[in-house]
């Protein structure tokens, strides 16, 4: 079944000190903090899924600007017990799961932060395309 739902739960924005020169933007790739079983009503049934918890940052260097954003995934799965069993064992996620949730959660996160970075006068974390005279 895959992603259920996306949420996000915190979202910290510094706009910095404004500075002339080049800046330096770094965004990490999500983090999974925490993997953690929950029920929720599906239809008219209750059922177990994981909720799984995310972290993600970007740095503006050399004015001190930062966006963090952590949020939570519901995820259900045929394998979600082996999932969280790995994780709770672990903390790791197969490689066949961690790279599309991840790759998710870094495009949902992406647009968040290009719309915070906006409102906070900021360079978009990623680049954005453009068009160019031939």
């Amino acid at each position: 079944m895959g992603v259920l739902s996306f949420r996000l739960k915190k979202i910290i924005a510094d706009a910095g000190e404004q500075k002339g020169g080049e800046i330096k933007i770094t965004s990490s790739i999500p983090k999974i903090n925490e993997i953690r079983e929950r029920e929720v009503k599906i239809g008219t049934k209750n059922e177990k899924v994981l909720a799984i918890d995310f972290a993600y940052k970007v740095d503006y260097e050399p004015i001190n600007a930062k966006i963090e954003i952590e949020g939570e995934v519901l995820y259900k799965d045929e394998k979600q017990k082996q999932i969280l069993k790995l994780w709770k064992k672990e903390k790791k996620i197969e490689e066949n799961l961690a790279i599309p949730l991840l790759n998710y959660i870094f495009r949902r996160c992406s647009i968040a932060g290009i719309k915070i970075a906006d409102e906070m006068q900021l360079l978009p974390p990623v680049k954005l395309p453009e068009l160019v005279k031939k």
